[in-house]
């Protein structure tokens, strides 16, 4: 009998062009496949936690709230421990976004309640809001990218509503393999 494997395949994918991006063009890019943990301090860790992911590179640890983060990246073999930690892989239920071109800003304010352009995220920052109706982890990744997480099961829905806001600005879509 032959083995049967499963390929592990977003449903935007088939809607997307592989890794074409105009250059400044403003583009949306699904990075399939991208690795989410959970990373919620126990009780009397936060600090110590903190510290621990404070080492750890630029835009890769992102703040949900008091003492819970997301990781983004990293070893696809397995999730990271941290002491005083527990730390869950949530790769396969969030989806991961990155927004980037001259106009993210104006796309991503038709959809969010924060003043972007007046630096309510800074560089490297991170918050859990609202884009419309999704519930979404919003990080900027640099002054003209951005990287939403949703869940997966959210994904086509704010994929449509992201490609709405951006119409006016020609908005490209792609997919990347993580």
């Amino acid at each position: 009998m032959a083995e049967i494997r499963y390929a592990n395949r977003h449903p935007l994918g088939d809607s997307a062009l592989l890794g074409i991006e105009m250059p400044g063009a403003d583009n949306l890019v699904l990075v399939d496949g991208a690795r989410i943990h959970s990373v919620s301090a126990f009780r009397g860790q936060e600090q110590a936690v903190a510290g621990i992911l404070a080492a750890l590179p630029l835009g890769r640890v992102r703040n949900v709230g008091p003492g819970e983060w997301l990781l983004v990246g990293g070893d696809v073999h397995g999730a990271p421990e941290i002491d005083g930690a527990m730390v869950v892989d949530l790769s396969h239920g969030r989806t991961l976004f990155r927004l980037g071109g001259p106009h993210c800003v104006d796309i991503l304010m038709r959809g969010v309640a924060i003043d972007l352009p007046g630096g309510a995220l800074p560089v490297g920052g991170s918050r859990s809001m609202a884009f419309g109706h999704h519930a979404i982890n919003l990080a900027r990744v640099s002054a003209e990218v951005y990287e939403l997480i949703v869940g997966r099961s959210f994904a086509e829905s704010l994929h449509h509503d992201l490609r709405q806001a951006g119409r006016a600005f020609a908005l490209t879509f792609s997919v990347e393999l993580a």
